[in-house]
């Protein structure tokens, strides 16, 4: 069992009810088999699909009350609690301070994560930690969460009533009010597929 005292700071991802989440990979970084730069970024693909949809979501609410984020913002939700999401869509009245230096501390109306990068182990099923973090997300106030899953080319979606319904990259995936995408109409638009 690692200590978490002999753990850097900078391999935590995520904190979760209290709980450090480990970066995936941090325990090849403690065996001197990787360096904390090598386990930092998110694959290839992720960044892919992190930018297509923060671009298009910018580009469909241009001129409207919300602003789109992405790379891996953070989101102080309580004491215990600092998340990320890969693109998230704020309502541009709840934001106090643009130029803050701090997380997030207002609720995003959609948080968006692609895949999991915490070490698998942290939870016995990683679907567990995506309803842990999704429940945490719409306490809240998040209408929506949204999780693109590379392997296996599913979206799963939680919103408000706490129930999940899982989608395939071809179907058309709501966001909020009239906003929706179809993530294989994006990337067949970018050239990926």
């Amino acid at each position: 069992m690692i200590l978490t005292e002999t753990i850097p700071a900078s391999l935590i991802f995520e904190e979760l009810d209290g709980r450090p989440l480990y970066r995936k990979g941090y325990k090849e970084v403690l065996a001197n088999n990787l360096s904390p730069e090598e386990i930092m970024g998110c694959s290839f693909i992720q960044a892919l699909i992190a930018r297509i949809l923060s671009s298009y979501f910018a580009e469909i609410l241009r001129g409207k009350p919300y602003l789109v984020t992405s790379n891996e913002g953070g989101l102080h939700v309580s004491l215990g609690n600092n998340l990320t999401n890969d693109v998230a869509v704020f309502d541009r009245a709840m934001i106090k301070d643009i130029f803050s230096k701090k997380y997030a501390d207002v609720p995003p109306k959609v948080a968006i994560g692609v895949d999991i990068k915490i070490e698998a182990d942290q939870f016995p099923d990683p679907k567990d930690y995506i309803s842990r973090k999704s429940e945490k997300m719409i306490e809240f106030g998040t209408e929506s969460v949204i999780w693109v899953l590379t392997d296996n080319r599913k979206i799963m979606v939680m919103d408000r009533s706490r129930e999940w319904f899982v989608c395939e990259w071809d179907e058309t995936v709501p966001l909020f009010d009239q906003y929706q995408f179809c993530l294989n109409d994006l990337l067949k638009k970018e050239g990926v597929i």
